[in-house]
């Protein structure tokens, strides 16, 4: 069953993945950009674990360590998104060059703590599920930070809202995921966490392309310029 659901997730994914690709170069690309970086990069890394299995097996330590390695990059890029895009919420606002440094800071604590808290060996099993605990926690909850600056703004961009919504949904998903697994030996509780990170996952790239629908960027306007593009 979990397999099934596995695959199920993979072909979904990759659909939505390809869909949100399509709507951000016909639309917000500079905007956007990290966004669609990550499922530039999602797309690339899913091929490159599709070739591994096929070569190798997917039983492998070779296809295990393939797998990890991606999904810490892609978390990597998850939480570096909820930076750029909580910088980009504050433009205009006096407090934008402390909170820049702040968010510096924030990366530069994320980098260290893998090392610095998790268990070791590094680049093990477990050491891999913890840092990508404390990516997806981490992005979580620097994304109430994000929605708080949303709503308190005077210049309200909804579709920035329901970009901030999908990476809130995905993140606190992935978050929950990996501390269930990290906490449980209950093959129930380890199948529950499964689903529930395959639904949260699909249901956030799902809000995305409802975000940049061609009808949301007529309704939004041509972007504004900015000196910080990314």
């Amino acid at each position: 069953m979990i397999d099934f659901l596995y695959s199920f997730e993979e072909i979904v994914s990759l659909a939505l993945q390809a869909l949100l690709v399509f709507l951000l170069l016909r639309g917000p690309f500079q905007k956007y950009f990290i966004v669609f970086l990550y499922s530039t990069v999602y797309l690339l890394t899913s091929a490159l674990e599709v070739a591994v299995h096929w070569q190798a097996g997917k039983t492998t330590p070779l296809y295990a360590r393939v797998y990890w390695t991606n999904e810490i990059i892609l978390d990597l890029l998850l939480f570096l998104m909820v930076i750029l895009l909580t910088y980009r919420a504050t433009e205009g606002s006096p407090i934008r060059g402390p909170v820049g440094k702040l968010l510096i800071v924030v990366v530069l604590v994320a980098a260290a703590l893998p090392f610095l808290i998790a268990s070791r060996p590094y680049f093990s099993l477990r050491w891999f599920r913890m840092t990508g605990q404390i990516l997806n926690f981490g992005g979580a909850l620097m994304n109430l930070g994000l929605w708080t600056a949303l709503i308190g703004s005077k210049r309200k961009d909804p579709q920035l809202l329901t970009v901030s919504a999908g990476l809130g949904v995905a993140l606190t998903g992935q978050a929950v995921y990996y501390g269930l697994r990290l906490m449980t030996v209950s093959p129930l509780v380890r199948n529950i966490s499964d689903v529930l990170n395959v639904l949260t996952y699909l249901a956030g790239v799902a809000i995305w392309c409802w975000a940049f629908r061609p009808s949301a960027r007529e309704r939004s306007g041509p972007a504004v310029s900015t000196s910080f593009e990314y």
